[in-house]
């Protein structure tokens, strides 16, 4: 049996507590195949914690008309052929009633069409645009992509005159989806991009590729890369001596980024979801409550700091269950109450469904942070 799959049966294959009565009512079955090991093993951990914490209160009040959510993890250890597998699994041997997952763009892309074959309702925790554009029938997200995060961006850039930007990414889903958006998207904005690089997610040292901005007129560097990526770029850029400001795309948007940089992360900006500074939102904003509320759910059953990861996986798990006690496990007509969600207000944002977007998000969700040796800061 494969490691992943004997992860998946031996180890985290977990059943969500039902609390009180047993009930003999059949449970709903979800899968989450999400990243368990490797460096990105904590944010699997925030989202199992996230989704075991609510369907264990769910479960307690009776669960989905007395039925309990069951979930079925597997690891996919951020691997696209091993998402691929275990998203294939889940829908033929364990006939899951929908998943939620993968986490990463570049596991969630292959396994698109998987979903889309065996018509499994799907809510992504991954961010890349291509998940959702173009529209695919099964498939939703709800991490803000980067269509969205660029705007925000480029609205920061052509309010604090830059016009001129090196840009860096990582060639997988999500870095390649930053690139194509941010070079789509530049010029009606006023800006140009005078430096254009790619590298892999496994390179170690990017001190050559930075090396070469020194030499170009740039303004600041936009670097788009998740996992662990963007912690080297942050470490070489400082060794290599860059002067420039430097932004990063909303993946580092972690207090474990924060802390695997150091002083390094000192000055390092980004547009992303108001989770972090939450504290500091206008008691009108409708999302403060809602992260308050998760954020204190959260250190109450942990004792430790809900995330980014852990919300997108509570944004997901509350869509998912409107929408099944509205429609039941009916595949088709679940899909269809997915869809027709509006008005969902997020930790991640306000969510609005429909035919033609299966993201859900505007820019309103977003604002523009800076890391400061208090942690990320909103910006004003």
């Amino acid at each position: 049996m494969k490691k992943s799959i004997l992860n998946g049966v031996l180890g985290l294959a977990m059943t969500a507590v039902w609390a009180g009565n047993v009930s003999a009512a059949d449970p709903i079955r979800v899968g989450v195949p999400v990243v368990f090991s490797g460096p990105g093993a904590f944010v699997g951990t925030a989202e199992k914690n996230t989704l075991e914490m609510m369907a264990q209160d769910l479960n307690a009040k009776g669960g989905i008309n007395g039925r309990p959510i069951k979930f079925i993890y597997y690891d996919t250890e951020a691997k696209p052929d091993v998402a691929v597998r275990m998203v294939t699994r889940l829908i033929k041997k364990d006939q899951v009633d929908a998943i939620l997952g993968p986490t990463a763009s570049w596991t969630g892309l292959p396994a698109k069409p998987i979903v889309e074959k065996f018509k499994m309702p799907t809510i992504m925790l991954a961010s890349g645009s291509a998940l959702v554009v173009p529209v695919a029938k099964w498939v939703f997200k709800v991490p803000p992509d980067d269509r969205i995060v660029v705007n925000r961006l480029l609205t920061h850039f052509k309010a604090k005159n830059i016009t001129r930007v090196a840009l860096t990414s990582s060639q997988d889903g999500f870095g390649n989806g930053g690139r194509k958006a941010f070079l789509a998207n530049a010029v009606k904005f006023g800006v140009k991009v005078v430096f254009d690089e790619r590298y892999t997610m496994e390179d170690t040292d990017l001190s050559p590729m930075l090396n070469k901005i020194k030499k170009t007129d740039a303004q600041v560097v936009l670097n788009w890369s998740s996992g662990k990526a963007p912690i080297v770029f942050a470490m070489n850029y400082k060794q290599v001596g860059i002067k420039l400001p430097h932004y990063e795309s909303h993946g580092p948007l972690s207090a474990q980024f924060l802390k695997a940089v150091g002083d390094n992360a000192k000055g390092i900006m980004l547009a992303g979801p108001k989770i972090e500074g939450y504290k500091n939102l206008a008691d009108s904003d409708p999302q403060k409550k809602v992260i308050t509320a998760f954020k204190n759910a959260y250190r109450a059953n942990y004792k430790a700091e809900g995330n980014l990861f852990g919300s997108g996986a509570y944004d997901a798990f509350n869509i998912l269950v409107a929408a099944l006690k509205k429609a039941g496990t009916d595949k088709a007509k679940l899909r269809d109450a997915i869809e027709q969600t509006t008005g969902y207000v997020g930790v991640g944002g306000i969510y609005n469904f429909s035919a033609t977007d299966h993201g859900g998000l505007s820019g309103k969700s977003l604002v523009m942070y800076q890391a400061t040796d208090n942690g990320w800061e909103l910006m004003k």
